[in-house]
């Protein structure tokens, strides 16, 4: 009768291999939700900023940063200059901003 231990183990085996994908990407969830936000202040320059007040997006900035943002400056090449209250980054490939208000242009 060693084919039912056997056969439990084989189906054990397979719910484990069938479970993996879920907790990679709940563990994945769980590691962009616990990122760690820029420190306050922090000023980021982008390429290209799109701002439709309160909010604002901006495209190829100069961060590594990946995850919430509070309290930040975003700058589009010297031109003009924008302070968020919250936001989050996607690395350098775009930043969006809530809370936002111009600052100054050039």
């Amino acid at each position: 009768m060693r084919r039912i231990p056997i056969a439990l183990a084989a189906l054990a085996a397979a719910g484990a291999v069938a479970m993996a994908p879920l907790a990679t990407a709940q563990a994945a969830t769980a590691v962009s939700l616990n990122a760690p936000t820029a420190r306050a202040g922090e000023v980021f320059t982008c390429q290209e900023v799109q701002a439709e007040m309160p909010e604002l997006f901006a495209r190829d900035c100069d961060t590594s940063h990946w995850g919430p943002l509070s309290d930040f400056v975003v700058t589009s090449r010297g031109r003009a200059v924008y302070r968020c209250t919250t936001g989050w980054a996607e690395g350098s490939l775009w930043i969006r901003g809530q809370g936002c208000r111009r600052l100054q242009s050039s």
